[in-house]
């Protein structure tokens, strides 16, 4: 959504939905980005094959939409690895992520196949990673998933409060 002017009430001026909802909620979509998803509780694995997370998934994307998406996660591992990525209906990401040993996450399409390894030093410090980009959906709709496991087999948790916050930007 962009951003439209707001309008000048006149007195006695009848206030009808579609001008509440260009004026006022279309502009607060357009604002910046709104939480979608919040990690209600920690989840644990020790599979090294990626699983869809219970949480942090967007509502379904319209076709042709475009979204800026960031995941903000925090992730806690006793032998420091874990790997993570993001599956998408058609179309284009092109984004980056930090706080992973190796290169960024790099643009694809569809679903995003590259994974990249990340570290904590302890079974208690958590590792704070942040996936941010823009999403182009294709000509088929569908959801945007986060994806996580166990790079070395031993016990990995996402952490509750990790969040996946977005906003419509066409």
């Amino acid at each position: 959504m962009a951003w439209t002017a707001p309008r000048t009430w006149v007195a006695g001026e009848l206030v009808t939905a579609a001008l509440v909802n260009v004026h006022v909620r279309d502009n607060e979509l357009a604002i910046g980005p709104h939480l979608i998803a919040r990690k209600t509780a920690d989840e644990s694995t020790s599979s090294t094959t990626l699983q869809n997370d219970d949480h942090l998934l967007t509502p379904t994307i319209p076709l042709n939409e475009v979204w800026l998406l960031e995941w903000a996660l925090t992730a806690v591992s006793a032998a420091g690895a874990f790997k993570l990525a993001v599956t998408f209906p058609s179309g284009t990401f092109s984004g980056a992520i930090t706080g992973v040993s190796g290169d960024l996450f790099v643009s694809g399409n569809g679903t995003v196949t590259n994974t990249q390894t990340a570290s904590s030093n302890t079974a208690t410090d958590g590792m704070a990673h942040r996936l941010r980009g823009v999403f182009t959906c294709g000509g088929t709709g569908g959801v945007a998933t986060l994806q996580w496991a166990s790079s070395a087999g031993t016990n990995v948790t996402m952490k509750a409060n990790s969040t996946l916050w977005g906003v419509k930007l066409a």
